[in-house]
């Protein structure tokens, strides 16, 4: 990446157990794609009032020349196993890899005209 990781953390204090975890997964998405600019992680812990029930939400912007961004943004309303936030950025970035891999693709012109 020609930019450094952007982690933020909001209704929570930065930890460094998930700033590793983040760390790892955004180092793996460059084996998809090597020439990706930047990346902004988003980690939204539930709120004060309701700690118990809520589940994480994760926001990743991966930027990479000559496409558009690609966005995440993971609330995992329906999957419970999300209220612990390893699983839940696991997930995040499985999408974005995704994401990932089709833009690549889509560069290399290798998708199928519709």
């Amino acid at each position: 990446m020609q930019v450094p990781l952007d982690i933020t953390f909001q209704n929570s204090e930065p930890s460094e157990a998930i700033r590793s975890e983040v760390e790892k997964q955004a180092k793996r998405l460059e084996k998809f794609h090597d020439r990706i600019t930047s990346c902004r992680v988003t980690v939204i812990a539930p709120t004060m009032k309701r700690r118990h029930g809520d589940l994480f939400k994760i926001d990743i912007c991966v930027a990479m020349p000559n496409h558009k961004d690609i966005l995440v943004s993971k609330a995992h309303g329906d999957a419970p196993e999300h209220e612990h936030v390893m699983v839940a950025i696991k997930d995040a970035f499985a999408a974005a890899q995704r994401q990932i891999k089709d833009a690549a693709r889509e560069m290399r012109g290798q998708v199928k005209p519709k």
